[in-house]
């Protein structure tokens, strides 16, 4: 059926795109409605009066005529779809989507209809979203902490720069890599329940945190506070897990717990960290039946010493004793200043005939270090008395400390300078049952 021309002109008039047509000589023939919306002119004012040229900037015309004589474009005669600028009525240059085609009677080419959209509107929601994502990008960049996204499958799709400096990796060598490469394997079983506890799903709830390690290239491991937060993008699931290296906290923390637990003058630990330590040492020989054994020091005349030569002197008697007993004992052996100038040592898997092998040596070494508290007199030398215990069932810290003071102070009685066991106060056998210290 053919459409009426009285029809098609009112269609053509109220399509909702703008359509212009021009002859041969680009003079405008037809101008619809929303060509009029478009460009600013009503239909009177172009219609037989204006050339189509005028409807672009300076040089706009020639290369829009340029595209549809190509082959480039939907092929020649045709331009689909062809994003360019035209010119407002009031001089403002606005972006459009240019879709035209030459028209032919027979052979012969008589002019070109055109159909015009303003994508004003569609531009500025793509430059706002540039600078948005531009904004966002910015934000990651520039962020100190490692921020990486991974798909479905724990790969790799986007990092920034601080993740490259910190795993040591090229953004190349980390995109398609499997998140979990970063992490050390001891943590493969449980990985499941570290990403369900970092990223909670409850917007109501505070982001967690979580503390483990992370692996660079070196694979050097170093710890690391992780939160992640999970989202759809398009229907797939992307993690985004924000990384903070905190080796230099860890490192300070641990310096803080090492300064609470040691005494500053001998670096021994301190009397408030042996109650935690004999504790767990009383609990172990109680479950395993393997026994340990208690040492305690006490240097020997030291008040005389100090009063005679100062308490700077004192303190190099009591800097030395700190050092013997680092150079005595084992490494598996815990020492520590009890106070004033007592010292106790903990040894695990150690009977007392072990603890008197190893107590008789500390006290021979300690016997020949030589001191000079006045220049140019004869160097003094210091000795210690000990006493020492070991655990039986039923006994407790308490009950330890108190049995190898009572031993340390039968050794002073019974001349100084000499190690004394709490079991030979009682006339307990003694056997030896191990190597000792």
């Amino acid at each position: 059926m053919d459409i009426p021309p009285r029809l098609f002109e009112k269609l053509l008039y109220i399509c909702p795109e703008g359509i212009v047509c021009n002859d041969r000589e680009g003079n405008i023939l037809l101008f619809n409605a929303s060509a009029e919306r478009v460009f600013g002119y009503t239909r009177d004012e172009v219609v037989g009066k204006v050339n189509v040229s005028s409807l672009y900037p300076t040089g706009g015309a020639r290369e829009v005529k340029v595209c549809l004589y190509s082959e480039d474009y939907g092929g020649r005669g045709r331009l689909i779809d062809y994003e360019t600028e035209a010119l407002h009525k009031d001089g403002r240059k606005i972006p459009i989507r240019l879709s035209c085609a030459v028209l032919h009677e027979g052979e012969k080419e008589i002019g070109v209809i055109g159909f015009f959209t303003d994508i004003t509107a569609r531009k500025a929601l793509e430059q706002e979203y540039r600078e948005s994502e531009e904004r966002f990008r910015g934000i990651v960049e520039s962020a100190s902490d490692a921020i990486i996204s991974v798909d479905e499958d724990r790969n790799i799709v986007m990092l920034n720069t601080a993740a490259e400096a910190m795993l040591g990796y090229t953004k190349d060598e980390m995109v398609g890599m499997n998140f979990r490469r970063l992490m050390p394997p001891k943590y493969g079983d449980n990985w499941e329940q570290i990403e369900r506890y970092a990223a909670s799903g409850d917007p109501l709830v505070l982001r967690k945190y979580v503390e483990l390690s992370a692996l660079g290239k070196t694979g050097k491991e170093f710890p690391i506070q992780m939160s992640m937060a999970e989202k759809k993008i398009r229907g797939k699931k992307v993690v985004t897990a924000i990384i903070r290296d905190i080796s230099a906290r860890k490192a300070m923390e641990e310096e803080l717990r090492l300064l609470s637990i040691t005494d500053t003058l001998t670096q021994l630990y301190n009397r408030r960290h042996f109650s935690s330590l004999a504790q767990k040492e009383l609990e172990r020989a109680a479950r395993t039946k393997v026994p340990f054994s208690i040492i305690m020091i006490d240097v020997d005349r030291f008040k005389k010493y100090n009063d005679t030569y100062g308490h700077n002197e004192g303190d190099k008697v009591l800097k030395t004793l700190g050092k013997v007993v680092r150079k005595n004992f084992r490494t598996m052996d815990s020492s520590f200043r009890f106070g004033g100038e007592e010292f106790v040592i903990l040894l695990p898997e150690t009977c007392v005939a072990g603890a008197m092998v190893a107590a008789e040596r500390f006290r021979i070494l300690f016997s020949e270090e030589e001191f000079r508290p006045l220049p140019g007199n004869p160097p003094v030398t210091m000795t210690v008395s000990i006493g020492m215990v070991e655990y039986y069932e039923g006994y407790t810290i308490d009950d330890m400390i108190r049995f190898s003071d009572l031993a340390m102070y039968a050794a002073k009685n019974g001349g100084r300078n000499r190690s004394v066991s709490y079991e030979s106060l009682i006339n307990r056998p003694v056997s030896y049952t191990g190597p000792g210290s």
